[in-house]
């Protein structure tokens, strides 16, 4: 490829992903059945455009985990997805379930708003068709009046079931929601914006009275231990918020977590804790 037509494409690449474009995956489980298929769960995951999509679909005797990514290429995506499969295929001697695992990756080349049929488990075994689960999704691009933070939804038709969707995405910046707590004792919240990796900030946290002087800084946390870990990227979405006094050079310890607006707690010499809320910041 020449060097200019290189340019171009990543040129256009970047335009699109620019401000105001979202992603949607819409997504049904569907199962063969008697009669006609049916629909065993259904639902969206939707935010910028760099979004990924976690799925784990799980029932008695078989659990699938995917990553699902995209890359658009004008009017078409490529739409990948790394699989994680465990399929139970009958019990030991002592009566233990017995599991097969395998991995495997896919890539499929989409027009926008097609749909596309994904068979984790496989549609042939030994050269023959078999009834299996597949997965229908189509993806959509729109425009977005402002960020857009991530989102998922979804609806859970059999019971049997166990579907989980989940947004991916690698955040650039975090709100830090700060609060010191000694028992019933809750100072006032301060919260920061903070970029993974860069200079540390310092803040001030002020409970019954008594100033509290502590310097924090987020960064990424280690990268991934196993395979599987890496393949369904576990580590994107999360951030480690580093404490550290003003003067020493020893910090006190971290705290990682998603932007989830959940709560971690990080115990200090002074007898206070530090309660630390991870969470998508607003709209620039």
């Amino acid at each position: 490829m020449a060097p200019s037509s290189f340019t171009s494409i990543l040129l256009t690449l970047a335009a699109f992903q620019g401000p105001g474009t979202r992603l949607t995956y819409r997504i049904r489980v569907i199962e063969p059945a008697s009669v006609a298929p049916r629909v065993v769960a259904s639902g969206a995951v939707s935010g910028p455009v760099d979004t990924d999509m976690r799925l784990t679909l799980r029932s008695d005797s078989a659990e699938v985990e995917a990553l699902f990514q995209v890359t658009p290429i004008g009017d078409t995506v490529n739409l990948g997805a790394e699989f994680f499969t465990r399929r139970r295929v009958g019990r030991s001697r002592r009566g233990l379930p017995l599991w097969e695992e395998d991995s495997y990756r896919r890539v499929v080349r989409v027009a926008w708003n097609d749909t596309a049929r994904i068979y984790p488990f496989g549609h042939r075994r030994n050269g023959k068709d078999v009834r299996s689960t597949w997965v229908e999704l189509i993806l959509e691009r729109a425009f977005a009046g402002g960020e857009a933070r991530p989102a998922e939804e979804f609806d859970l038709v059999d019971t049997t079931r166990n579907l989980r969707l989940e947004a991916v995405v690698r955040p650039r910046r975090a709100r830090v929601v700060l609060n010191l707590v000694r028992g019933d004792t809750v100072s006032a919240p301060r919260g920061v914006d903070l970029i993974p990796d860069e200079p540390p900030r310092i803040v001030q946290l002020v409970l019954g009275g008594r100033a509290t002087t502590l310097v924090v800084s987020l960064a990424r946390p280690d990268p991934p231990r196993t395979d599987r870990e890496r393949a369904l990227a576990l580590d994107v979405d999360v951030v480690c918020l580093r404490v550290a006094p003003p003067t020493a050079p020893e910090p006190l310890g971290q705290l990682c977590g998603r932007l989830n607006n959940v709560a971690r707690q990080l115990p200090l010499p002074t007898g206070d804790t530090l309660a630390a809320t991870f969470a998508w910041p607003g709209p620039r």
